[in-house]
């Protein structure tokens, strides 16, 4: 399957929009809903798994300025720790690329070891940030934690998150 390297045809841009669509729509129920989880654990980035799926089906330039933008996005919504989104989606997007000729990512496994790789990044860079930053909330063992379970449930629900983008899932093929 060639990648979308450009956006030529109509089903390619009605295709962009709907990931454009589906990110947004994920952006906003993270923002609305998981961002405020009285859990902290619970509290998942929705949009490292899209990262992948964009970085299966489109060309590596395109997925690294998607996940620019919408790593900037997500650190201006959230305000704290400036470039985390950005330097873990940029990671993702490489990641994805550095290994697809090695595994069948469109395996749901496989998309579960990734996405947990790459949040088990997020969730160390994370919790450097909250041992450096002070906080009086929570014992440092609680922080981390709170950011493994984080993390193993963002490789739980990877595959769910990721599945209406995958090949496959696009009328017309």
């Amino acid at each position: 399957m060639e990648k979308l390297g450009y956006l030529r045809t109509a089903g390619a841009w009605q295709y962009f929009f709907k990931v454009a669509g589906y990110t947004f729509v994920l952006l906003l129920a993270q923002a609305m809903w998981i961002s405020r989880m009285p859990l902290s654990a619970l509290r998942g980035d929705l949009l490292l798994p899209v990262m992948f799926g964009v970085a299966v089906e489109w060309s590596t330039p395109f997925g690294l300025l998607w996940a620019l933008i919408w790593g900037f996005v997500v650190d201006v919504l959230s305000g704290e720790f400036w470039g985390f989104h950005v330097g873990s989606y940029l990671v993702t997007i490489c990641l994805v690329n550095m290994t697809a000729e090695r595994f069948e990512l469109s395996n749901p496994l496989y998309q579960m070891a990734l996405i947990g790789l790459c949040a088990l990044g997020q969730s160390l860079a994370l919790g450097f940030f909250f041992v450096f930053t002070p906080s009086e909330t929570m014992s440092e063992a609680s922080v981390w934690m709170h950011l493994a379970v984080r993390a193993v449930l963002m490789a739980l629900f990877a595959p769910l998150i990721i599945y209406p983008i995958l090949p496959g899932r696009r009328s017309g093929r």
